[in-house]
């Protein structure tokens, strides 16, 4: 399996700016943090401008990298847009995308529609088109990376999930969609499968519903943003799919047969579309 083997390296290919959205905290935050220590720039988007400015003074105190900040809301119409319109003649190398709604539990016809249209919006036509406007310009300059940090609940459906587990499916399959059309323009694209992440976000809603451990320093059986972050940028060369940990502990795991399955699917599929 491919590795990067120094930052030198990893620059190189990603630098000299990553696109973080969703990074005001948790995974998002980590990445910003591992990536600056590459000596990447962050364009850091989220909704919470002042944790984006905190964030956005951490990486230059601690890693010495510029960083600018969008704030966003991606649920709302427009505002792709305008993220894109603020991103002209920066020389984005990698985006990372960590936008996701907590998986508000209700099922489907409790819920006001409203809830379900803004996590579609969020999860589904925001990714579709920020990533063809990032991948036009990584394809021009023939070099780069997508990470989408996703979640086991897109490998199937769930009870009060509905348009949770779909919106993640969305991702996961648009991915992999991707990791095959971009795989030989030296255009890397990863899903990144995790499970339950520490971060504030879980830690309210377990205080919010009374489960034990939310104000302990570690969660048992939860994983630390830094932590599964590391892996993903590790893995990012070996799309299209990381299951974590599954594919940690078994390296020709799900992800492996992922990628099988795509290129024997392509196989079958080829002779009717052709290429472009």
């Amino acid at each position: 399996m491919e590795q990067y083997t120094n930052d030198q390296a990893f620059l190189e290919k990603y630098g000299p700016w990553a696109l973080i959205v969703g990074a005001s905290h948790g995974t998002g935050a980590a990445c910003a943090h591992q990536l600056a220590a590459k000596g990447l720039n962050c364009v850091l988007v989220a909704r919470n401008a002042a944790a984006l400015g905190t964030l956005a003074e951490e990486l230059s105190t601690q890693h010495g990298v510029s960083s600018k900040v969008i704030a966003a809301d991606l649920s709302l119409d427009n505002s792709v847009a305008s993220i894109c319109s603020e991103l002209e003649g920066i020389d984005i190398g990698l985006m990372v995308y960590n936008a996701g709604a907590p998986a508000y539990a209700s099922t489907f016809l409790k819920a006001p529609l409203k809830t379900w249209q803004d996590l579609l919006a969020l999860g589904a036509s925001s990714l579709m088109e920020i990533s063809h406007y990032v991948g036009q310009k990584l394809l021009a300059r023939g070099r780069g990376g997508i990470l989408l940090m996703g979640s086991h609940a897109a490998l199937g459906g769930n009870k009060k999930y509905a348009m949770y587990t779909a919106s993640k499916g969305f991702m996961l399959n648009f991915g992999e969609s991707l990791w095959m059309e971009l795989r030989d323009k030296n255009i890397d694209v990863l899903n990144f499968l995790i499970m339950v992440v520490d971060t504030p976000t879980l830690r309210k809603q377990m205080a919010e519903s009374k489960i034990d451990g939310w104000d302990q320093e570690t969660i048992p059986g939860v994983y630390k943003p830094e932590d599964v972050v590391t892996v993903a940028l590790r893995e990012l060369p070996n799309g299209p799919t990381f299951i974590h940990p599954a594919d940690e502990e078994d390296k020709a795991g799900l992800g492996a047969a992922r990628r099988t399955d795509l290129i024997e699917r392509w196989a079958h599929t080829a002779p009717y579309v052709g290429e472009d």
